[in-house]
């Protein structure tokens, strides 16, 4: 039983505090309390809403023709992000069957929310999430007011902590909008999104391609898989504590995938010469391999690649099968303990260039700030371009589709052509929700 609930314990915990925070709003709900703050609970979301800002928003709205023309833009990058990732899903889902049950994502996964999302760091996502809804919402608003959509009232949204903010326009007024002014309200979001993405990946990369190096390019080790393990028998202890292995056998081990190859050139029981660094200092021992398993030799080791191209994998494209594996590579840090850039991994790199004098810990953080940024705002903008209602995407498919209908059938009464899209929209929404829950289902049948 505590074996099983050991991998459940933080989401056990994220449930009950989620719980308790509910249970608490309701009951101030009750006594009226939240009424006098403009404070209204929705589900375990707590809204304060208020007036305040939209004087800024009509300021910011002014140039009408600018803010036009970027709407237009967006209706293209939100186009091509939702055909994009809906592609992706559909691929993703069939590699489905070749994941294994104990290498399935966790239920808590499908929450892009700091604190129970495992591979999401607390503070520096809850920062950089309040930066990617904020600017979303604002990006909203101006749009709205662009077409000259009254701004109801604008807020935060609360989960225990500040997870998001809202702009809420007029309703009646938005569903009178023609179908391109709405199209660009709903599609400035998510492309602002994109964008920021965009700028904050380039300056994270910049930064780590200018300012990092490894110590000694190889496999570092961050720890043995246990004290019998074949190199830490095997290890000396001057060498124990971050030390890179370089070569394997007389093959030099520069990357994983030559350290791969190397050891697949080896047996279980063969005796090894091992050369490895640390300090400035090369030293050769041997190590007798154990047997992982079906004859796999294994040296007992968890080992980290020292290069920093996977920070900036577009400078390398070749090893990472060209653009697409590149930006696979660079999306998929957190998954791979990359990222955020911290102890063990960062204790393998130094400091280079014009970043040299600045100290390690303020460089990590703006360095990891960047990441985050780029991060959360990719996911935010690609999920919210999504072809399902209510995302911000769905109401741009559903008035994308009514608009392809009144061209191809125009002899389509108008009602008739609404409830063709609203159905085929829905259908693409339980598609899209399908999709995202196979990979959580999938491995598990």
């Amino acid at each position: 039983m505590v074996e099983w609930l050991g991998p459940a314990l933080p989401f056990l915990y994220a449930f009950a505090a989620i719980a308790l925070w509910t249970a608490a709003i309701y009951v101030l709900h009750r006594r009226g309390l939240l009424a006098k703050y403009n404070l209204v609970p929705i589900g375990p979301l707590l809204m304060v809403k208020t007036v305040r800002g939209r004087d800024f928003i009509d300021r910011s709205a002014r140039f009408r023709r600018l803010w036009r023309a970027f709407g237009d833009l967006s209706i293209f990058i939100v186009a091509f992000t939702m055909v994009g990732i809906t592609a992706l899903l559909i691929w993703e889902a069939t590699l489905v069957s070749s994941i294994p049950p104990d290498r399935a994502p966790s239920p808590e996964m499908l929450l892009g929310i700091p604190g129970i999302n495992p591979i999401i760091p607390l503070w520096y996502g809850i920062f950089a999430l309040a930066i990617a809804v904020g600017l979303h919402e604002f990006m909203h608003g101006i749009l709205a007011r662009v077409a000259k959509v009254k701004i109801e009232s604008l807020g935060l949204l609360f989960l225990i902590f500040p997870i998001g903010a809202f702009v809420e326009p007029a309703e009646a007024e938005m569903r009178a909008l023609p179908r391109r002014e709405r199209a660009r309200i709903f599609s400035v979001g998510a492309a602002i999104n994109m964008l920021l993405a965009l700028v904050f990946g380039v300056i994270f990369s910049t930064m780590t391609l200018a300012g990092v190096e490894p110590m000694q390019q190889g496999i570092g080790i961050l720890d043995f898989t246990s004290d019998t393990a074949p190199a830490r028998q095997a290890w000396p202890v001057s060498m124990e504590g971050h030390s890179v292995i370089t070569e394997v056998n007389g093959t030099s081990t520069p990357t994983l995938a030559a350290f791969q190859a190397a050891m697949a050139r080896t047996r279980p029981g063969d005796n090894v010469s091992v050369v490895a660094w640390k300090d400035d200092a090369f030293q050769t021992y041997f190590v007798t391999l154990g047997d992982g398993g079906g004859g796999r030799p294994v040296i007992g080791i968890f080992a980290i690649d020292t290069s920093t191209s996977y920070y900036h994998p577009f400078t390398d494209l070749d090893r990472f099968g060209g653009v697409g594996g590149a930006l696979l590579t660079y999306i998929a840090l957190p998954f791979t303990g990359r990222s955020p850039l911290q102890e063990p991994t960062t204790d393998f790199y130094r400091l280079t260039g014009v970043w040299a004098g600045v100290p390690e810990w303020l460089f990590y953080l703006i360095a990891n700030t960047f990441y985050w940024l780029f991060w959360l705002n990719l996911m935010l903008g690609a999920t919210n371009s999504l072809p399902a209602v209510p995302l911000d995407g769905g109401y741009v498919f559903k008035d994308g589709l009514e608009s392809l209908l009144s061209r191809v059938r125009g002899g389509l009464e108008p009602s008739r052509r609404e409830a063709i899209a609203r159905r085929v929209s829905h259908a693409f929404a339980f598609l899209i929700l399908a999709l995202i829950l196979w990979q959580f289902i999938g491995p598990r049948i």
